[in-house]
């Protein structure tokens, strides 16, 4: 019975004291919203109606409010507040916490000087300890057009400005989409902190931020503006419009196909920067396909082509970046540029090349290892290896260090290909520069059925006034002869036009020694060359031997002219020798010396012009010339043949003819040579006379007498064509 009488008495003092608690917090909240009202009307906040609630917590709910100050403008459709319990009891108003019902918040983002300091977010003491932002929106006012910054959040009072625990946000004035910590500072000048564990970016809008905000100039990085996906993870973002500096940190990042990790990027207004970068991993094909969307991307694949030869170079696979470290100076240096290095490799990477006629060949580039280093905009880039198969067949590696703009003098480079094929042609060569002036080369190229090989070594200019200079032990160069065809007028009429320009237009000179030079058959020795190029033409000169003939050529090149001038002298060479350069097999029926002197000139725009034009003398005295084995004679010899059967002579099997001497003089008139007249002295025989020689068609005709070793003179008449 006590202890029901107990439990009655404990019950009764607990309601007594729980009404006299309820009435104690009514009163002192009344009194609590009263003060609250009166400081709000203080700090200009207008409100259209407030209702008090009591259960089951204490509030205060709030429609309509307005607070205006100056250029800036807070709304609130509907705000919840809570107060802080306990402290009604000692007659405080401290608010514990307010709930936002869709916010809309408009400030200046750009203020006069004397305003700025008005933009620090000052709180007064009565401001709540958190807020939580339902469907908020925060718009800076007289900046670039963009649309306002939207935000569900829930905010802690810092001792200066916001901490937002952002749930979900959008800033679309940076293009930014996150979730994370966002502390808002100051809003004019726009200063704010940011950190999310996760961000997408729109690449146009952000873009856009750093143009408008003097970041970045207009025609830097447009290309970005083109990316799809834009993502970060561990983002730790700050800027400061006052002091124009923005300091952006991820974890890691995604630009459609190419990622990264670990990236610093600090950048000051005006476009400085400094950047470093663990990792980056960039497509390609992507990073190739971004920059044709430019006039600037387009022009440099164009002119890299156009250097090459083809009609497009497309890379496929991934290029990895480590280790990069970059950096502009201040605005307040002139004239330097980019700073800093990074290592360079490749995985699966493929060049697709297509020639001009439309033929595709890739390149799989199986191993790149190289670092750059910009020093003042200027990059040096040391390949350590660089190793490359092409697809139908042959490697091709090389070791490099290149200094641009390019300074052969500090080029060091070491590269070995073996049967590398590229489209029609197949290239051995071991070449290497190991110190300024000199590389040395072995070279195989084959171009269908042409083959030429070259081995020496080539000097580099000491400075501007002298020039290339090359020592060749020996180079060969076969090429095929055409087979002889009618070809149409048309078909003449298209024939490809020379084109010189390549060579022109810049101020080379050079010179070329070569030990021995073979072409097709002809074996040319101690031949030295010297070029040089100016603005509309180029001259070339030429000297070597073939034997014991000396040769000399002076060329003059145009854009589209050919015009030369050439001697050949020479005493006592080997008649077989000099015959074997045009057909070996009838080197065998002659015997002889010959004294050679020939001077021609020519001028045109293609070979068949250019051997049109041919104009000149040449005189020819042979010693000793002897013909082998008359009975069985080659036909290309048969005009000895018709002197002998003039003056009815029939040899016998074994039979041959000598002459002591054998003169001609010619005049060369396009493609023919014109006899003007030759004597044949001998025992034998004795035959002088003149005619013609058409090299087109190797057709020979002669007119003259011949006497007989009885006296006895007749007349001869010989008209063959020269082939087997």
């Amino acid at each position: 019975m006590l202890h029901k009488k107990g439990l009655i008495i404990g019950g009764i003092i607990a309601a007594m004291l729980m009404v006299g608690s309820m009435v104690l917090i009514r009163v002192h909240f009344v009194d609590a919203a009263e003060k609250l009202l009166s400081d709000m009307t203080n700090m200009g906040v207008v409100v259209e109606d407030i209702e008090l609630h009591y259960s089951p917590l204490p509030s205060l709910r709030v429609t309509n409010l307005r607070v205006q100050s100056g250029m800036d403008t807070v709304r609130v459709p509907q705000l919840e507040i809570f107060p802080d319990v306990p402290s009604l009891f000692t007659g405080e108003v401290k608010l514990r916490h307010v709930v936002l019902q869709d916010p809309d918040v408009k400030a200046l983002a750009h203020r006069e000087e004397g305003e700025a300091a008005s933009g620090a977010l000052e709180l007064p003491a009565i401001f709540p300890d958190k807020i939580d932002v339902v469907s908020g929106r925060v718009q800076l006012t007289n900046s670039y057009e963009a649309d306002p910054l939207t935000v569900s959040a829930s905010v802690e009072k810092e001792s200066s400005g916001f901490a937002f625990n952002v749930r979900s946000a959008s800033i679309a004035e940076l293009g930014f989409k996150f979730s994370g910590r966002l502390d808002m500072v100051s809003t004019s000048p726009l200063k704010l902190n940011l950190q999310a564990s996760e961000c997408s970016i729109d690449p146009a809008s952000f873009l856009g931020f750093l143009t408008g905000f003097g970041y970045m100039a207009n025609s830097t990085i447009p290309e970005l503006a083109e990316a799809g996906k834009f993502e970060t993870t561990d983002l730790d973002f700050s800027v400061d419009s006052a002091a124009g500096t923005m300091s952006v940190k991820a974890g890691g990042l995604v630009l459609d196909s190419t990622s990264g990790k670990g990236l610093s990027l600090q950048m000051g207004q005006g476009g400085t920067f400094q950047v470093a970068l663990d990792e980056a991993l960039v497509d390609a094909g992507e990073l190739y396909a971004m920059a044709q969307k430019s006039e600037r991307g387009r022009n440099a694949t164009r002119s890299l082509c156009e250097s090459a030869k083809l009609k497009s170079i497309k890379p496929q696979g991934t290029l990895i970046f480590k280790a990069v470290s970059l950096h502009t100076p201040p605005s307040s240096v002139a004239n330097k540029g980019l700073s800093g290095k990074m290592t360079v490799s490749a995985k699966d990477l493929v060049l697709v090349l297509e020639s001009l006629d439309g033929k595709k060949q890739e390149l799989s580039i199986s191993e790149i290892d190289a670092d750059v280093e910009f020093k003042d905009g200027k990059p040096v880039v040391s390949v350590r290896s660089f190793n490359v198969a092409s697809a139908t067949g042959g490697t091709l590696n090389a070791q490099a260090s290149v200094a641009f703009p390019v300074d052969m003098k500090q080029v060091r480079f070491k590269a070995e290909a073996l049967d590398f094929s590229l489209f029609d042609y197949i290239i051995t060569c071991e070449a290497e520069k190991k110190n300024p002036s000199r590389t040395v080369f072995d070279t195989q190229l084959s171009h269908k059925e042409t083959r030429i090989s070259a081995s020496g070594y080539f000097n580099t200019p000491r400075n501007h006034l002298t020039g290339y200079e090359a020592q060749l032990k020996s180079l060969s160069i076969r090429i095929p002869e055409k087979k002889e065809s009618v070809t149409s007028p048309d078909v003449a009429a298209a024939k490809e036009k020379f084109n010189f320009e390549t060579l022109l237009g810049r101020d080379i000179s050079g010179k070329a020694s070569i030990r021995r030079f073979y072409y097709n058959d002809w074996p040319f020795s101690d031949v030295a060359v010297f070029v040089h190029s100016g603005n509309d033409r180029a001259l070339l000169k030429a000297s070597g031997k073939l034997f014991h003939l000396n040769l000399n050529a002076d060329v003059v090149l145009a854009q589209d002219q050919l015009a030369a001038q050439c001697n050949v002298k020479g005493r006592g060479t080997s008649l077989p020798s000099l015959i074997a350069c045009f057909a070996k097999d009838l080197s065998v029926s002659l015997r002889g010396k010959i004294y050679l002197n020939a001077n021609m000139f020519m001028q045109g725009s293609d070979v068949d012009e250019l051997a049109q034009s041919v104009r000149g003398e040449a005189s020819a005295k042979i010693d000793g010339l002897h013909i082998f084995n008359l009975a069985n004679l080659d036909p290309r010899l048969g005009f000895f043949i018709d002197l002998l059967d003039a003056v009815s002579f029939n040899p016998e099997g074994g039979q041959g003819l000598n002459f002591s001497t054998a003169r001609m003089r010619a005049a060369l008139s396009g493609r023919k040579l014109l006899i003007n007249s030759f004597n044949l002295s001998g025992r034998q025989l004795q035959a002088w006379g003149g005619g013609a020689y058409s090299i087109a068609d190797k057709h020979l005709q002669l007119e003259g007498k011949v006497r007989s070793v009885l006296g006895t003179v007749n007349s001869f008449n010989v008209d063959r064509k020269l082939k087997s």
